[in-house]
C-alpha cells in the first residue's frame, strides 16, 4: 500500500497542470451549481425545499431506510468510478471524462447552496455536516482516478499519433491498482454517509433546533 501511495504522490508531482486544470473545472462547476439554485424559479425552488424538508423530518424522526440508502449511495458511487476509470482505456474518453467530473461537483455546488438558501445560516452548519468528510474524500479520489483516465487516454491518443509501441499490460496493472484502491475508499464513505452523515447532521439539527 505504501508503495502504491508513493506511486500516486509521484504522479500527482508530475501531472500538476492537469491537477490545476482539474481544481478549475471543479471550482467551475460548484460556482455554476451554487448560481443555478440562487436563479431557481419560485416552483422549482419549492421543490427543492420540499425535499430538504422531507430529508431533514426523516432525519430527526429515525425514518432513514439505511440498507436501501447504503445500496443506492454504494452503487451510484461505483457506477462513476468504474465508467470514468473505462474511459481512461478509450481516446474519445477525454471529453466526457471532463463533462462527468464537471457533472459531479456541479451537483455539490448545487446541494450545499440549496441547503445554505433553505436554512439559511444554520443550513451553513447543516452543509458542513452534509459534506464532512465523506464527499470532501470523494472529492479527492474524483480527481486522482480522473487526472488517471485523462492521462491514460492522452497516452494512448499520443501512441496512435506517434505510431509508438505501448506497454498496455504494464499500465493496465499500474491502472487497475488505482480502480481497486478508489473501489475500497468509495466503499468506506459511503458507509460514512449513510450511518454517519445522518447522525452528524441530527447533532447539528439539535443544536440549531430546526422547526
Amino acid at each position: 500500500m505504501k508503495k502504491i501511495l508513493d506511486k500516486i504522490k509521484n504522479n500527482i508531482s508530475t501531472n500538476k497542470n492537469m491537477l490545476i486544470f482539474l481544481s478549475i473545472v471543479g471550482i467551475i462547476g460548484i460556482i455554476i451549481g451554487t448560481i443555478l439554485n440562487i436563479a431557481l424559479n419560485s416552483e422549482d425552488s419549492k421543490l427543492v425545499n420540499n425535499f430538504l424538508n422531507d430529508f431533514i423530518y426523516n432525519i430527526q424522526n429515525n425514518t432513514l431506510d439505511y440498507k436501501s440508502s447504503f445500496i443506492n449511495s454504494l452503487l451510484s458511487n461505483l457506477l462513476y468510478i468504474i465508467f470514468i476509470w473505462l474511459l481512461g482505456i478509450s481516446v474519445i474518453g477525454i471529453p466526457i471524462t471532463i463533462f462527468i467530473f464537471f457533472s459531479k461537483t456541479f451537483v455539490i455546488g448545487f446541494s450545499v447552496a440549496s441547503i445554505i438558501a433553505n436554512y439559511k445560516l444554520k443550513g451553513c452548519l447543516l452543509a458542513l455536516t452534509y459534506i464532512f468528510p465523506h464527499m470532501i474524500i470523494n472529492i479527492f479520489i474524483y480527481i486522482i482516478l480522473t487526472m488517471y483516465s485523462l492521462s491514460l487516454s492522452l497516452k494512448i491518443f499520443q501512441t496512435i499519433i506517434k505510431k509508438q509501441t505501448l506497454d498496455f499490460k504494464f499500465i493496465m496493472h499500474k491502472y487497475l491498482k488505482i480502480l481497486l484502491i478508489s473501489i475500497v475508499v468509495i466503499i468506506i464513505t459511503s458507509a460514512i454517509e449513510v450511518f454517519l452523515t445522518p447522525n452528524l447532521m441530527k447533532f447539528a439539527i439539535s443544536i440549531l433546533t430546526f422547526k
